[in-house]
């Protein structure tokens, strides 16, 4: 190659641009750090829009929650308020059906003796109905032909004294646990309790002493006080396996253990109730029971 080309290629080079404008790289970091910068908040922005949706979902349905807690709260303090007044109506048909036992032994006594032509005072302690053993709410106890209608009880007795003694005059007696029934009757349960516990304890044997003993479960059940109604119909049932309340206190203890939330239990009571004594009023009222449980899925 000769001189004059060399010098020609030379200049050629040096006119090009690569030659003529050298590269600015801190440009070239601004513009990619504009870029980077950009991206994050675009990413934090994201971020943010993502995050919060849900926060504000489950905020929303925590809501919801306890709007329906205090509805489900509303309902079951309704339901216990409903559960307390059947349960009060329940001892108070209870002990209606025995005061119209009572006033129907009485009369049926009094029609009797009237046309038998025999005295109306006949001597004491002989019972003027036997007490049935079957009938679907059993009399209190045998009724004699000397006591007087209970609405007479009702104007004319007062808690009679305790009698000291074995022998006792059986109208002292069957006074004594009247006062306490219509005491029961008349809605005031503690009272009751006190009078029915003074008669088992004064006759643990004898007439009355079975029916005493089971309305001293009822008073207690009604005023839910159910450890001790559970206790006195226990009591009954050992100590009277014959009486005619047999069934309506095993009855009873089926229904405390349906309050007390024990529903094995009280399945299996109510269950035994029905299949012992079938055609009885506490059958039927263990059935609708267990009816009710299965509904309430217990």
């Amino acid at each position: 190659m000769t001189r004059v080309h060399r010098f020609c290629w030379l200049s050629f080079l040096l006119a090009s641009p690569a030659f003529a404008e050298p590269i600015d790289e801190g440009s070239l970091q601004d513009e990619a750090g504009y870029a980077v910068s950009t991206l994050d908040s675009r990413v934090a922005r994201l971020e943010k829009r993502v995050s919060g949706q849900p926060l504000t979902e489950m905020s929303r349905d925590m809501d919801r929650l306890r709007d329906e807690l205090r509805k489900l709260r509303g309902t079951a303090e309704e339901l216990k308020n409903a559960l307390d007044r059947l349960g009060r109506l329940e001892a108070e048909h209870y002990a209606a059906l025995e005061r119209r036992q009572l006033d129907l032994e009485a009369r049926l006594s009094g029609s009797l003796a009237a046309g038998s032509g025999a005295p109306a005072l006949a001597s004491p302690g002989v019972p003027a109905v036997p007490p049935s053993f079957g009938g679907p709410l059993p009399s209190p106890s045998p009724v004699t032909p000397s006591s007087a209608p209970v609405s007479a009880v009702d104007q004319a007795l007062s808690v009679p004294p305790v009698v000291s003694g074995a022998a006792v005059d059986p109208k002292v007696r069957q006074k004594a646990y009247e006062h306490a029934f219509e005491t029961l009757k008349a809605g005031k349960y503690a009272e009751a309790v006190a009078e029915f516990q003074a008669f088992v304890t004064q006759y643990p044997k004898g007439d009355f002493s079975d029916n005493a003993q089971y309305w001293l479960g009822e008073a207690h059940y009604v005023n839910r006080a159910f450890a001790a109604a559970r206790e006195a119909f226990k009591k009954m049932i050992n100590d009277f396996p014959q009486s005619a309340k047999l069934a309506d206190a095993k009855l009873k203890l089926g229904f405390i253990e349906y309050e007390n939330q024990q529903f094995a239990k009280a399945r299996e009571l109510l269950g035994e109730v029905a299949k012992q004594y079938p055609d009885t009023s506490a059958a039927k009222m263990a059935e609708k029971r267990l009816e009710r449980m299965q509904q309430e899925k217990h």
